[in-house]
């Protein structure tokens, strides 16, 4: 399975490219089209809503066509989406390339992270980071790009890179082996976490609601940081385009190395340990970002917030699947469902906001957003320690 695993990082990467391709290059495409921030927020949910039906439609394509040929069909997508945006189209086409772009996106991670949960029980969080640090090195590269496209006046070019990329890889699926019983379970594996005990179907139920209610929180707030850093930038602290497109690099480079690193830090902590660290510090650094309005200590900030919020995701989604085994599929499919819910909704709330408040108050926004985060997380440990009692199940059921 070592070039299944190799190939799926590969996939994202480029899923990483594809996701910062619209935000690196927003304030550009902004001022090509005259549109305000509230247009450009819609965009970005339409690309979500995009995900959305693609988180819908990858398991029944996968049950008709087989994972090598969703993954192929995925590849050509965002290859289609990414290439005709780059042309400039007329804004009613560039609508159907949002929506095209989400949906290889939705296929692509459902179907690698339902398999990989499946195949590499025991070693999800080990495994998954690599995928991680394989999205957070194309959502670095990115915006370095299109900065250097931006200051040649070329900001486009980015959609073609990432359309070529998907476009090799597509032929790159159609003779890569696939054997899911092969070397699975060699390898580091994760710290020992106990299992959430719950009993009755209402307790469950509350259990999954509390997860997917964290992964909608933190995918809203990475999207907001992807699409509208640079902006915040331009606004609160007054510098250029090109220059204010590198915060997100920044931001994406701390991801990147907080990634590696917790592949190796998982291995010996459990994950409501980490994900207490790692939200705790997020919300202090947004309330940092809202309080001090210093460039040089601003950019430490977005970096620090990169280190911290690098791991979330992949241990809230590990962290879900092992409280619920035997439902990987399930599980997997809500959790990127939600995913996409957060980073379609949350962005479009987000660029309303930017229209109508200060950049500070939008910061303090931020802020609260990560304390609701924290206090999911709360809910999670007392569950955890056994301190919630079982919840009457006359509600809906999530049963194993």
């Amino acid at each position: 399975m070592n070039g299944f695993v190799q190939l799926a990082s590969w996939m994202y990467l480029m899923n990483g490219l594809s996701n910062e391709s619209l935000g690196s290059a927003f304030v550009a495409l902004l001022h090509h089209y005259k549109a305000s921030y509230t247009l450009g927020g819609q965009l970005v949910f339409l690309q979500f809503f995009g995900f959305l039906l693609g988180v819908g439609a990858s398991s029944l394509i996968v049950r008709r066509i087989g994972y090598r040929h969703t993954l192929i069909l995925a590849s050509l997508c965002i290859a289609i989406a990414q290439i005709v945006t780059a042309m400039l189209p007329p804004m009613p086409i560039l609508v159907v390339t949002c929506l095209i772009n989400g949906f290889g996106l939705a296929c692509t991670q459902n179907t690698i992270v339902a398999s990989l949960m499946e195949w590499f029980a025991g070693r999800r969080a080990v495994v998954m980071s690599r995928m991680e640090v394989a999205f957070g090195a194309g959502s670095l590269i990115m915006p370095l790009a299109v900065s250097g496209f931006i200051a040649w006046h070329h900001w486009n070019l980015g959609f073609y890179l990432v359309g070529i990329i998907s476009l090799v890889l597509c032929l790159a699926w159609m003779f890569i082996p696939l054997n899911a019983h092969h070397d699975t379970h060699v390898g580091p594996r994760d710290a020992h976490s106990a299992v959430l005990t719950v009993q009755g179907a209402g307790a469950k139920t509350l259990l999954i609601s509390v997860f997917v209610g964290m992964i909608f929180l933190y995918v809203g707030l990475e999207s907001c940081m992807n699409n509208f850093l640079p902006s915040i930038f331009i606004s609160y602290i007054h510098i250029r385009a090109s220059v204010a497109t590198l915060t997100v690099t920044l931001f994406w480079m701390a991801m990147v190395i907080g990634r590696a690193l917790t592949g190796r830090v998982i291995r010996s902590v459990p994950y409501s340990r980490f994900l207490l660290i790692s939200i705790g510090a997020t919300m202090v650094l947004f309330a940092l970002l809202a309080l001090i309005q210093n460039p040089w200590a601003d950019i430490v900030f977005v970096f620090l917030l990169g280190l911290g919020m690098s791991g979330i995701f992949v241990i809230i989604m590990v962290f879900a699947n092992h409280a619920f085994p035997g439902q990987n599929q399930r599980v997997t499919t809500l959790v990127t469902l939600f995913a996409g819910l957060g980073g379609a909704l949350m962005p479009a709330l987000f660029g309303w906001l930017m229209d109508h408040e200060s950049i500070r108050v939008n910061l303090w926004n931020l802020t609260g957003f990560a304390l609701l985060l924290f206090a999911m997380l709360i809910v999670i440990m007392r569950i955890e320690a056994n301190r919630i009692p079982p919840v009457a199940s006359d509600g809906p059921h999530f049963s194993s």
